[in-house]
């Protein structure tokens, strides 16, 4: 059954086409932003870009709706005119991650109407014991396809009549990468209008406070020279994508094995959106056996990275080999496979 969401739901998902719609229905002109009425709204959108991009967070306390619901196009528009990707993605991740925050504890109908109005995806609601509700298996998998543990996989889910059960919380992680895609896409798509003098000065505010871009890129690479897998996660990277967990130990155990530093195996991570210095330092650290059991970890082989849905294997220069580190090493077979 299709709810109408209030004003508090608006201010929670702002990402919603009600929300949009909400706020062309003020009919305000860029313009308008000069006047003092909307300074509120344009500090709130300050503070909402300066928490997502320094710390990937966004707090999800509302204390005035229509404040919250306003600040968040204004604050695509201020991402958008640093006019730097790499925060865009930053700032995308970090508004998917306060949506996943507040729609754990949400009501189950909210949650079915949001993934209608924002998915187009029919959920249905169930009793059971442990399951709150099932999709259609297409609307799974679709979603699904981004997440490589065993248990995201069909074969591991409950199947009745072309649907899958889930959880609230399975639900909801499925939800966030979509969110992180529309608010990015969102904001990529923004045409900026010549902007007013004092939103100028919150741009440049703003580009003050945030951590310098990256200045060290991974060096250039020829096809061919790296593992299709590896290639794959690498250009995840490059594009500012999120990378999942065994992707990320896939290429950092690969570039140790082939003789790269901890540093330089650190430099190759600063456009991921929740880049960390300091936790990647220690996660590299941790498996090149620097800390914790002092176990220096293996890179995985070719049939652990088909489990995990990270083999994009070459017919050719991958043929006969078992470990990623042999790409390149072993005698490749040109003969034609019949």
């Amino acid at each position: 059954m299709k709810i109408e969401f209030g004003l508090e739901d608006l201010a929670k998902y702002p990402f919603l086409k009600e929300a949009g719609d909400y706020v062309k229905g003020l009919s305000l002109s860029i313009e308008d932003l000069r006047q003092d009425d909307y300074q509120p709204a344009l500090k709130r959108a300050k503070e909402r870009v300066i928490e997502a991009i320094q710390k990937n967070f966004i707090s999800i306390e509302i204390l005035e709706p229509n404040l919250e619901i306003l600040s968040f196009p204004l604050a695509l528009m201020l991402v958008k005119a640093i006019g730097i990707d790499y925060f865009m993605h930053r700032y995308s991740l970090a508004e998917s991650l306060r949506a996943e925050r507040l729609l754990e504890k949400e009501k189950k109908s909210i949650i079915s109407n949001i993934f209608k109005s924002a998915f187009n995806v029919n959920l249905i609601s169930t009793e059971h014991d442990v399951f709150d509700f099932k999709m259609s298996m297409i609307d799974y998998l679709i979603r699904a396809t981004h997440f490589h543990k065993p248990e995201w996989k069909l074969i591991n889910r409950i199947v009745e009549k072309g649907f899958v059960y889930v959880k609230t919380h399975e639900l909801v992680r499925l939800m966030r990468e979509e969110i992180r895609r529309i608010v990015y896409e969102r904001m990529k798509s923004l045409s900026l209008p010549k902007i007013p003098e004092n939103i100028k000065e919150i741009v440049d505010e703003i580009s003050k406070a945030l951590p310098p871009v990256p200045s060290k890129e991974l060096q250039e690479v020829t096809p061919g020279m790296f593992p299709p897998c590896v290639m794959h996660v690498l250009d995840l990277l490059q594009k500012g994508q999120n990378v999942p967990h065994y992707g990320r130990f896939l290429l950092t155990s690969y570039f140790l094995g082939i003789g790269k530093s901890v540093d330089e195996v650190i430099n190759i991570y600063p456009k991921a959106p929740d880049f960390s210095e300091r936790l990647t330092r220690y996660q590299v650290e941790h498996i090149a056996g620097m800390r914790g059991g002092r176990r220096r970890y293996k890179v995985p082989s070719c049939r652990t990275l088909i489990t995990h849905g990270l083999c994009f294997k070459d017919e050719i220069l991958c043929d006969r080999i078992k470990n990623p580190l042999q790409f390149g090493r072993k005698p490749v077979n040109f003969k034609k496979k019949n």
